[in-house]
C-alpha cells in the first residue's frame, strides 16, 4: 500500500473518530441540559413532567451508564416517589443498587420507600379499625427516619382521634392545617374535633362545679 493510501486511510479513521467524539459530546451535553430541566420541574412539583424529562435525558445517553446517568436516575426516583408511584421509585432504586452497588444514598432512599409503605399500611389499618396494627406501622415508619411526611402526620391525627385523645388530636390537626392549608379532609377533622374538645371541657366544668 502506497504512502498516499495509508495517509488517506489514516485521515478517514481520524475523521470518523472525531465525528463519534463530537456526537458523544453533543449527546452528553443534551442529557445534562435535560437533567437540569428535569430538576427544575421537580422543584416546581411538576412530577409527571419531570419523569418524562429524566427519561428523555437517559435516552440521550446512548446506552452509557456513568456518573451523569446515575444522577439522572436518582432524581427520577425522587420524582416518582413524590408523584406517589412508590413501585416505580423502588424499581429505579433497585436498578441503581444492582448496577452501582449499595451506596449510602440508595440505601437511605430505600429506607424512605419502606417507611412510606408502612405509612400507607397504617392508613389502611386505621380505616379498618385495627388500631394496634396502625400504631405498630406508624412506629416502624418513624424508626426508619420518616418524620415530616404529610400522610404520616394525618395518620397520627386519625390515630389520636380513634383513641379518644381529643385535645391532642385537635392540636395536631391545627398544626397540620398551618402547614397544609385548604386540606378539606383535615378541615372536616378540625371541626369534628373542636366539638369533642368543647364537650370535654363542658363535662370537666360540670364535674368541678
Amino acid at each position: 500500500m502506497s504512502d498516499l493510501n495509508i495517509m488517506k486511510k489514516y485521515i478517514k479513521t481520524v475523521s470518523v473518530l472525531m465525528i463519534v467524539l463530537l456526537l458523544t459530546a453533543c449527546s452528553s451535553k443534551k442529557a445534562d441540559e435535560l437533567r437540569l430541566q428535569g430538576i427544575e420541574e421537580l422543584q416546581k412539583a411538576k412530577y409527571g413532567k419531570a419523569i418524562e424529562t429524566f427519561n428523555e435525558a437517559m435516552e440521550q445517553s446512548d446506552g452509557k451508564v456513568g456518573e451523569l446517568q446515575f444522577d439522572i436516575l436518582m432524581y427520577r426516583a425522587e420524582a416518582e416517589y413524590m408523584s406517589g408511584d412508590l413501585e416505580a421509585a423502588a424499581k429505579t432504586i433497585d436498578t441503581l443498587r444492582q448496577v452501582n452497588g449499595d451506596k449510602d444514598e440508595y440505601i437511605r432512599f430505600q429506607s424512605q420507600l419502606d417507611a412510606k409503605r408502612l405509612v400507607e399500611e397504617a392508613g389502611e389499618a386505621l380505616d379498618a379499625g385495627d388500631i394496634e396494627t396502625a400504631r405498630a406501622k406508624l412506629d416502624e415508619a418513624e424508626a426508619l427516619g420518616i418524620r415530616n411526611d404529610r400522610d404520616l402526620q394525618f395518620d397520627e391525627i386519625v390515630y389520636l382521634e380513634k383513641t379518644a385523645q381529643w385535645e391532642e388530636a385537635y392540636n395536631e390537626v391545627k398544626a397540620y392545617l398551618t402547614q397544609y392549608p385548604n386540606d378539606k379532609k383535615a378541615e372536616r377533622e378540625e371541626k369534628f374535633l373542636a366539638t369533642r374538645v368543647a364537650a370535654l371541657k363542658n363535662n370537666e366544668a360540670m364535674i368541678s362545679g
